[in-house]
């Protein structure tokens, strides 16, 4: 298989923002419902949370996932028409 200079770049950039400590797909799926409505309610993101949003920044997939969802919980905030 060959990769082409974009998802080479995408893939670098992952690595590169990854650490010891990095949660993966499944760490994040568990914590992305809270990390949305933290975010819907413009609240600070807690430092606990900081593995969560370091994983939604190197991984386009959870990101959709994040976006998918605060799509939806923002549809639920929004008065009937």
């Amino acid at each position: 298989m060959t990769l082409s200079n974009e998802q080479l770049n995408i893939l670098m950039k992952i690595v590169e923002g990854t650490t010891a400590d990095s949660i993966d797909c499944d760490g994040c799926f568990g914590r992305i419902a809270e990390f949305a409505e933290l975010e819907l309610a413009h609240k600070t993101i807690p430092e606990a949370m900081d593995k969560v949003r370091n994983h939604l920044q190197n991984c386009p997939c959870c990101q959709d996932e994040l976006n998918s969802l605060l799509d939806a919980l923002a549809s639920k905030q929004e008065p009937p028409a």
